[in-house]
């Protein structure tokens, strides 16, 4: 196959990870097969199933960075600052690998590949400074009304958000999307905007209204169901919710890592709402059990702690639980979240699935102001939160649970609905 094969299919895999739809992976395999030699195919190979929860030791991973490695001693500074990124992520060394493809960012500010993975990884980091300023820093560098200047828009309009900037992320946002109606992840930015500020009738008719264009975005369409979601609990339509959780959000056994964190975290606030949600927990339970051992970052394991024990699988969160303790112990950058924040967290959580509400604000209280350093966004750690201040309340310290709706409503609008029973006793 020619050179303009390689470039199509490698244009058409970076436009796919932008756009959250399609297959990437198909797509570079396509480059790859086009030219055997190609090492930034090899590099962006690896970091995309990095970022997507892959352990860095899998041989997929470990396969295509020998490649590039092997590639490497006639790379472009480029090329190997990305080729660094990547090796970074595939240790664990996620600080780093952000820093190399912000400096791959700098040597060519076109270079959209370089901050979306740049900007995944801010997420992961819970960087919201990063997530905003990386993406300001080459918004004037892209055209006007280009489809780059609308995914560079969508960046800036989520790491705004993520700021408290919401007047200027709902801005950006909103021209992200006129430029381009199927930039899901600019959509998503807009949602987070009007979950922030307690929007829930307008977020409901944002995403119905966008509907045609993000449902079809395999990579982001669960998430986005999920934003929904949280706009009808707010709005009391629990059976919706279900619905929503049995078609669109719990169907694949196959689903991303984000897709089943979305499905536990779902199911907890349903539960916080005192909605019974059946089986779904010990249907949910195996399929987040075989990334059990891999502690690709904090914030997945805490997920997929609460779901074992949710579902009553005593044995296997016992087995993570170790599992984790002896990974805590290791010199990796995730590792150490995982000790100060993840650990504690489970087992604060772990205190409030079996009635111990002290013990729950004794282990979760102290933490809260390091919940950033698991990652996530602030609308997905509201959950912890929120389990806050219920233990609070059962535990018999309203004095705690208002000081920390105080502090909730300093970034966040309202008071959720499970709240509720608490605020009229």
């Amino acid at each position: 196959m020619s050179q303009s094969v390689r470039d199509a299919a490698f244009a058409q895999a970076v436009d796919e990870y932008l756009g959250w739809y399609g297959d990437p992976m198909a797509s570079l395999n396509k480059a790859l097969d086009a030219d055997p030699g190609f090492l930034l195919g090899y590099t962006t190979f690896a970091a995309l199933h990095s970022i997507g929860g892959t352990p860095g030791d899998a041989e997929p991973i470990q396969t295509a960075l020998k490649s590039a490695e092997a590639l490497s001693t006639s790379a472009t500074i480029k090329e190997k600052l990305h080729l660094r990124a990547a090796q970074d992520w595939a240790r664990s060394a996620i600080t780093e690998a952000a820093t190399s493809w912000e400096l791959a960012l700098a040597e060519d500010p076109h270079d959209l590949l370089a901050l979306h993975l740049a900007h995944d990884t801010h997420f992961y980091l819970g960087d919201a400074r990063k997530l905003r300023d990386v993406p300001l820093s080459v918004l004037p560098a892209q055209a006007s009304g280009s489809k780059a200047r609308g995914y560079v828009l969508g960046m800036a309009a989520f790491g705004l958000e993520e700021s408290g900037d919401y007047e200027a992320a709902e801005r950006a946002g909103r021209e992200a999307v006129e430029i381009n109606p199927a930039d899901t992840w600019a959509i998503h930015a807009v949602a987070h905007v009007l979950e922030m500020q307690g929007r829930a009738d307008e977020g409901i008719a944002w995403l119905r209204g966008l509907e045609p264009h993000w449902a079809p975005a395999g990579g982001l369409a669960v998430h986005q169901w999920w934003h929904l979601s949280l706009y009808l609990l707010e709005a009391g339509h629990f059976d919706e919710v279900l619905e929503i959780y049995d078609a669109h959000i719990r169907t694949q056994e196959t689903s991303q890592i984000l897709d089943l964190v979305d499905a536990a975290a779902l199911l907890w606030r349903l539960e916080l709402l005192g909605v019974n949600v059946g089986e779904r927990w010990q249907a949910l339970a195996p399929i987040w059990g075989r990334h059990a051992q891999e502690h690709v970052l904090a914030f997945n394991d805490v997920h997929i702690a609460f779901t074992l024990d949710s579902a009553g699988d005593k044995a296997g969160l016992e087995e993570l639980e170790a599992s984790l303790a002896r990974y805590a112990q290791t010199g990796t950058e995730n590792a150490k979240f995982t000790r100060e924040t993840g650990l504690p967290l489970i087992h604060a959580l772990h205190a409030f699935r079996r009635g111990d509400f002290a013990r729950t604000v004794e282990l979760l209280a102290p933490i809260r102001g390091h919940l950033k350093q698991i990652g996530g966004s602030n609308a997905q750690r509201d959950l912890f939160t929120q389990t806050l201040v219920i233990a609070a309340f059962r535990a018999g310290q309203p004095e705690l649970a208002h000081q920390v709706i105080a502090e909730r409503k300093a970034i966040k609008a309202g008071s959720p609905r499970a709240f509720a029973p608490y605020l009229a006793s």
